[in-house]
């Protein structure tokens, strides 16, 4: 996973769109992360898993830059997702 830790809300973005599409981070339960795809599946996957399939949002920080870091841009861009969890 790189050296970015998956969060609630974390926004994924598919590595190959005829296996999974678009998804968000909705939850954990033990080893497993919840995602909920832009068409409303909810699947557990383990991080490995997600690392395989999915690119996750703005994990290269090129945001700092600009003077936002990871995990504020996660946080502006999945403000008004439709399956975003409110924490």
């Amino acid at each position: 996973m790189s050296n970015h830790v998956l969060n609630i809300n974390t926004i994924l973005h598919t590595k190959d769109g005829s296996k999974i599409g678009n998804a968000i981070v909705t939850g954990r339960d033990g080893y497993y992360w919840e995602i909920t795809t832009d068409y409303g599946n909810k699947v557990k996957l383990t991080s490995e898993e997600i690392n395989e399939h999915f690119n996750i949002a703005w994990s290269n920080f090129s945001k700092e830059i600009d003077g936002l870091s990871c995990q504020e841009m996660q946080e502006m861009m999945s403000s008004d997702h439709k399956h975003r969890v409110t924490l």
